[in-house]
C-alpha cells in the first residue's frame, strides 16, 4: 500500500491528521494546541475557540457493493460473487484507511466476514455432491 503524503508537501510521507479538516500532513505542517494537532488553516478557529467546520462524511460505495455481492451470492452465484465480495472488501477497507472522512467500515467487515463464510459453505457444497457421485 502506498504512504500517504503531506497535503502541503507531496514529496514528504504524512504522519498525522489535522484535528480539524482530517486532511494528513507531515510534522512540519502541524502544530499542536491544547493537545490536538491542527493544519495552518484550522489552527486559526482553534486558537479563537471557534467551531471547526466538521465535514461531511461520504459513504464508501465499494462498501456498499461488497455487502450487495456477499449478501446475494448466499444464495446464487455464491462461488463467482462470494471471492468479487471479498476483493471488493479488502478494497472497501483500504479506502477507508486512506480517507478519514469515508465511512462504512462496519460494511466491509460484515461483507468480509458473510463472503468468507458462504464461500467456505458453497465450496464444502461443491465437494459433497462430488464426493456424492
Amino acid at each position: 500500500m502506498e504512504a500517504i503524503r503531506c497535503r502541503n508537501h507531496p514529496d514528504a510521507s504524512a504522519e498525522g491528521r489535522c484535528a480539524g479538516c482530517a486532511e494528513p500532513f507531515c510534522p512540519n505542517c502541524l502544530v499542536d494546541i491544547r493537545g490536538q494537532k491542527y493544519c495552518g488553516s484550522c489552527k486559526v478557529l482553534a486558537v479563537r475557540g471557534q467551531p471547526l467546520v466538521e465535514e461531511a462524511t461520504i459513504p464508501c460505495a465499494t462498501a456498499d457493493e461488497a455487502l450487495k455481492y456477499a449478501l446475494i451470492g448466499i444464495v446464487c452465484f455464491g462461488i463467482i460473487l462470494e471471492p468479487i465480495a471479498i476483493s471488493k472488501a479488502m478494497k472497501a477497507k483500504n479506502e477507508i484507511a486512506a480517507d478519514p472522512r469515508l465511512t462504512g467500515s462496519g460494511k466491509a467487515n460484515a461483507a468480509l466476514v458473510i463472503a468468507i463464510v458462504a464461500l467456505g459453505l458453497w465450496v464444502l457444497g461443491i465437494i459433497a455432491r462430488f464426493s456424492s457421485m
